[in-house]
């Protein structure tokens, strides 16, 4: 199965990827809309996120209005806001900068 987050492929991880928010957030609102051969997931936040992932037979792709970074090792998406400080490392993971 081919997985795409942003337009980025994505190695599959059983289990799937935890999200982690920059800005925290307090309310959430999440709706899924079934169709025959797939299914969108629309999340929306309070703090300005918004999240839509489109499951087929053959794809995962998410979209997310936000820039993200990846931290394959851990398995998290990072969720940036515009002052985020965070570096990649050469193993793939992720560290966020004060």
């Amino acid at each position: 199965m081919k997985v795409f987050i942003n337009g980025q492929e994505l190695q599959f991880a059983d289990g799937g990827y935890d999200y982690v928010f920059m800005k925290p957030y307090k309310r959430h609102q999440q709706e899924v809309i079934k169709k025959t051969n797939s299914e969108l997931t629309i999340q929306l936040y309070d703090n300005g996120v918004q999240i839509r992932t489109l499951v087929t037979k053959n794809e995962v792709s998410t979209l997310i209005n936000r820039d993200i970074m990846v931290d394959t090792p851990n398995k998290k998406i990072y969720i940036l806001e515009k002052d985020s400080k965070v570096e990649k490392r050469p193993d793939g993971s992720v560290q966020v900068l004060q």
